[in-house]
């Protein structure tokens, strides 16, 4: 653990000058990327500002890479994570690889509900005030017209013929087929939650639901005492899987950008986070589980289990890096893991923008001390300057938030490393025997 905060506080003396600097920077790109969407959508309609829209979530995605990669730059510990047959990813690989977890922490965590909230407002409430009613009945519709669909295909091809002929086009055109990836999994996004999950009455009638809840209902009726047991245990399991989930994804941010050393093992992952006998118990279930199913799975025809298997590595590999990361953070162990988590919570409730957002809790208790340290002013003068002080508490926070997931991602490498390094000694021991 004192290893984490001593090389976060290292990282951040290090580099602050310019981990600020790109915070202030981004900061601004994202806010006139805010604003162009906002006057192309009153210009030219709701589908074209929706197009310029995703510039948002990009700058601030290249914001945060940006900052990873100074601190790597200072860092020998961090330079050169990917083993020794594997080349360095180079920026645009980096901008891409990054882009899907990103954008998973973007959405779970509604960032990109904040975005579309401050977009859609903008935009209906100059409608409105023009007395243009049918315009802002439009934007604030949530029905997946042809028009997203159409937008979600043409931006995925684009997207994969840049990619593939890159080595024929202009280095300008990689910056061109970052936009188009985040333009087709945020729409996919915002069209699949649409169409696949529908509104929270939907969800609670789907049978299953119905079913679940009609067996809750009878168990709490013969138990009422459980039910209060039940509330705050789901409010406090909840509560905790989001704090970890939250922290957990930032670090599969810095293993996108960092590699990963020797491709860390599940089973490695297990004995650490566990310990020798529980992990040993897993490994007895996975393995009987493995042995039940190969039987099964080699009954289905040959030529159709390879089409399967290439389909899912096709779907599922952009996934990879994730599952490295998830390998590698499990070897941090728990207590230093669980002190990450408490740090970065801690950092989230001094200033919760850009880690998530929420309507009803939109200022952390760092804002809340220097309303109080400025004293009351007018509305008004709060509208003024409300921006310029959120924007200056996130180049104190964030770069500290940064340094800290570094720290902690560098920890977890150590670790790694140091496994491998007793299991070669182990194994030239065992030669020499």
């Amino acid at each position: 653990m004192l290893t984490i905060v001593r090389r976060t506080v290292g990282l951040w003396w290090q580099t602050w000058p310019w981990l600020v600097a790109i915070y202030l920077i981004g900061w601004f790109l994202r806010y006139w990327a805010l604003h162009l969407a906002i006057h192309i959508g009153l210009s030219h309609g709701d589908f074209w500002g929706s197009l310029v829209l995703p510039l948002a979530p990009l700058v601030r995605l290249l914001t945060y890479l940006a900052m990873f990669l100074v601190i790597r730059s200072v860092t020998p510990g961090l330079q050169g994570v990917e083993t020794d047959d594997q080349q360095a990813k180079g920026v645009f690989e980096v901008v891409m690889t990054a882009i899907l977890p990103f954008l998973v922490i973007y959405t779970v965590w509604k960032l990109i509900v904040e975005d579309y909230y401050i977009y859609v407002t903008s935009v209906a409430h100059t409608l409105l005030n023009d007395w243009k009613h049918a315009a802002a009945r439009e934007i604030y519709s949530s029905d997946v017209t042809g028009k997203l669909w159409i937008a979600i295909l043409v931006a995925f091809t684009l997207r994969q013929l840049l990619t593939r002929f890159r080595d024929r086009l202009p280095r300008w055109t990689m910056i061109v087929a970052a936009y188009l990836e985040v333009v087709w999994l945020y729409f996919a996004i915002k069209a699949s939650s649409v169409v696949l999950f529908g509104s929270p009455r939907w969800v609670r009638e789907r049978q299953i639901m119905v079913w679940f809840s009609g067996v809750r209902d009878q168990l709490f009726a013969h138990a009422a005492w459980l039910a209060h047991w039940w509330n705050a245990a789901g409010m406090l399991l909840g509560a905790v899987a989001s704090v970890v989930a939250l922290a957990f994804a930032w670090l599969a941010i810095g293993s996108v950008v960092y590699g990963t050393p020797l491709t860390p093992t599940w089973a490695n992952a297990r004995r650490v986070l566990l310990g020798e006998r529980t992990a040993a118990v897993f490994e007895t279930v996975i393995k009987r589980g493995q042995r039940a199913a190969q039987p099964r799975w080699q009954r289905v025809p040959t030529e159709i289990r390879r089409r399967a298997t290439e389909f899912a590595r096709s779907q599922l590999g952009r996934f990879g890096p994730i599952a490295d990361a998830w390998r590698l953070i499990l070897h941090g162990g728990a207590l230093p893991m669980a002190f990450f988590v408490l740090a970065y919570t801690g950092l989230v409730l001094l200033a919760p923008n850009g880690a998530y957002w929420d309507m009803k809790v939109t200022d952390g208790y760092l804002w809340r001390g220097v309303a109080l340290l400025i004293g009351p002013h007018d509305w008004p003068w709060w509208q003024t300057y409300d921006q310029l002080i959120r924007a200056l508490i996130g180049a104190v926070v964030d770069p500290l938030r940064i340094s800290l997931v570094a720290a902690s991602y560098w920890f977890c490498v150590d670790q790694v490393r140091a496994e491998k390094a007793r299991e070669e000694s182990t194994r030239v021991e065992a030669d020499h025997e």
